[in-house]
């Protein structure tokens, strides 16, 4: 993508952050060549790894390892102490798998009780390069610069979206949206929760694009000053550009200084050095003019802008018939596409929202994909 071009996502559905805070790691010494930690995950109902499993007097990562991987699985997972459980790929029926804290997976292996395997409805999980590889090659691919912010618990069919002009989704997350087998899943770090996961959770995901911290510049959402993002952004973050990944800046709101660019200046200030591919924005504002003359000002960093989410900020006085005359302003204004957060806090029949109840799409959700 160009400099001075920017992606419209479609913010559809309630925001939600699946974050949870990650303490220390999980003991384990050397694993088998090819293997790697992925996290210490929740497993409560119905399991995320079920292709094959045992229990074990002898249990340990590395044994637990050998059994998958001599069954052919790509993936391991240790619970418990003594159970060792295999697949290739997280169980669906699972829903959205979510990390839980290093401190979680305390329980002493039955093999080697200076090493930990997991706890009491949290797996300790493993990776081969191999099934990253899989992965990542089965990952959908599209040029569409339109995109979807979309809830992991959003149950609608995404399918509906699927155009020449929808090219990407996110859910706020780490994690890809169970049903998502349509669109390339962009991993988000929301705040600090659950960042030192974050490389491993995006592989899982097939993620290539890192999406940083939402709206750090105001209280009510990842709340960081400019110094602490670049911190995080520098230890966590930047390295990741290294190994393949496009990086995102936090994504600042439309906020007058302290907030919006101006603290988008004093992360960049802070970070020197860090990389990052494209500029990260969210808008809701009065009517078009507000709109472009806030993106044109976000030019002046010479990147690719994504504006990752965009509403009125009347949103709750407007009518369908508003956000129907504002959407192809949007989309046209800056002669191409981007991502509005229209119907962000709901998914019902309104007009506002691009969904109606029957799960097809209204108007508005047509004009998006046209």
């Amino acid at each position: 993508m160009r400099a001075g071009t920017f992606c419209f996502l479609a913010a559809v559905g309630v925001v939600t952050a699946n974050v949870v805070s990650h303490q220390e790691r999980a003991a384990t010494k050397t694993l088998p060549a090819g293997w790697f930690y992925v996290g210490c995950k929740v497993d409560v109902g119905n399991r995320i790894l079920v292709a094959a499993n045992q229990v074990s007097t002898t249990n340990t990562p590395q044994t637990c390892i050998a059994f998958c991987s001599g069954n052919g699985y790509t993936m391991a997972g240790v619970e418990f102490g003594q159970e060792c459980w295999c697949g290739s790929s997280y169980n669906p029926v699972a829903g959205t798998v979510q990390s839980a804290a290093d401190a979680d997976c305390s329980s002493p292996c039955t093999g080697d009780s200076t090493q930990t395997c997991g706890g009491s409805s949290r797996i300790q999980v493993y990776q081969s390069s191999a099934g990253t590889t899989t992965t990542a090659t089965a990952t959908p691919t599209s040029t569409g610069s339109r995109g979807l912010a979309w809830p992991a618990d959003n149950n609608f069919d995404l399918a509906i979206f699927k155009s020449s002009k929808v090219g990407f989704l996110y859910n706020w997350g780490h994690n890809n949206t169970p049903k998502n087998t349509v669109f390339p899943f962009y991993a988000m770090q929301w705040n600090t929760a659950g960042i030192t996961t974050l490389e491993a959770d995006a592989r899982t995901a097939g993620a290539t694009t890192i999406l940083a911290f939402n709206e750090p510049d105001i209280l009510s959402e990842a709340n960081m000053t400019p110094e602490s993002a670049a911190s995080y952004s520098q230890q966590y973050i930047h390295p990741l550009s290294a190994k393949g990944f496009k990086l995102a800046t936090p994504a600042v709101t439309n906020g007058v200084a302290p907030t919006g660019l101006a603290w988008l200046d004093s992360f960049l200030t802070a970070c020197p050095g860090c990389a990052y591919d494209y500029i990260a924005l969210h808008w809701y504002g009065g009517w078009i003019d507000d709109f472009t003359t806030f993106i044109d000002s976000a030019k002046k960093y010479g990147k690719p802008i994504y504006l990752t989410e965009f509403g009125l900020s009347w949103d709750a006085d407007a009518q369908a018939s508003n956000y129907e005359e504002f959407l192809p302003l949007a989309l046209t204004s800056q002669q191409s596409p981007s991502t509005p957060s229209l119907g962000r806090s709901t998914v019902s029949g309104t007009g506002k929202n691009m969904i109606a109840a029957d799960g097809t799409l209204t108007d508005l959700g047509k004009m998006y994909i046209a």
